[in-house]
């Protein structure tokens, strides 16, 4: 009896995985649907396993945790990316194509995601406060678009995350107001951060020596920017900064 019952409990488990397999498969596809000269992603077909098509690395169980097409010539938006079927998507790496429009906010409820690339696209709007929803994220990279300033005073603790890349989007204003402007402390939002790129944007006025409270701060770049006065003595006392 027992040894039935757990074989019925086995082939429900299967079905159950099989089907959140099916789920993210069809998200994908849901998403590929809306780009434009997709040849990097032609593999994607139903009739192929989800973990052989290109960019798509699965675990042991099938599931789908990273997503990797930097360079691929994708055309097209993040509009339809989101699915509740990617509860193990882990990374996502979409750098160096041709995506437009806003980034989604509900990429926040990806609660898995420690690590999103979207560099060097034509990302528009402003920064989606939700992003620091993601608890998980130690990377993120939104280099090189068109992104504007963000609602700061919505933003909260991202506890893990270790590496920023901001530069070269259309960031501006007093930059003491990026700081001042969220609701938590700066070591409170980002306590580990050791990497920080806010280069090649319009942040002006003076460097904040509020920076110098990032303790775990290793690479700091402010260059490009329309900052004035001297560098505060406050961040000498960052010891691993380089």
């Amino acid at each position: 009896m027992a040894l039935h019952i757990l074989l019925h409990i086995s082939i429900f488990l299967l079905m159950c995985t099989a089907k959140a397999i099916d789920s993210e498969a069809e998200a994908l596809l849901r998403w590929r649907s809306t780009l434009i000269g997709a040849k990097s992603v032609s593999s994607w077909s139903m009739a192929n396993s989800t973990c052989s098509w290109s960019g798509v690395t699965c675990d042991a169980a099938g599931h789908v945790t990273r997503l990797k097409l930097p360079y691929a010539g994708l055309s097209g938006t993040l509009d339809a990316f989101y699915s509740e079927a990617f509860r193990n998507l882990i990374s996502i790496n979409l750098g160096n194509n041709n995506l437009v429009g806003n980034i989604p906010a509900n990429i926040s409820l990806l609660h898995t995601l420690t690590f999103l690339n979207l560099r060097s696209n034509n990302l528009v709007g402003a920064i989606p406060y939700q992003l620091s929803h993601l608890t998980s994220i130690v990377g993120l990279n939104l280099g090189n678009n068109h992104l504007t300033i963000p609602e700061y005073a919505k933003f909260t603790p991202m506890p893990n995350l270790k590496f920023l890349f901001l530069y070269h989007n259309d960031l501006n204003g007093t930059f003491p107001q990026y700081i001042l402007n969220c609701t938590y402390s700066l070591p409170e939002i980002v306590p580990r951060l050791r990497y920080l790129d806010l280069s090649a944007n319009g942040f002006s006025g003076s460097i904040p020596r509020s920076l110098s409270r990032l303790q775990k701060l290793e690479v700091l770049y402010l260059e490009g920017n329309n900052l004035t006065g001297g560098i505060p003595e406050e961040l000498g006392k960052i010891t691993v900064l380089e």
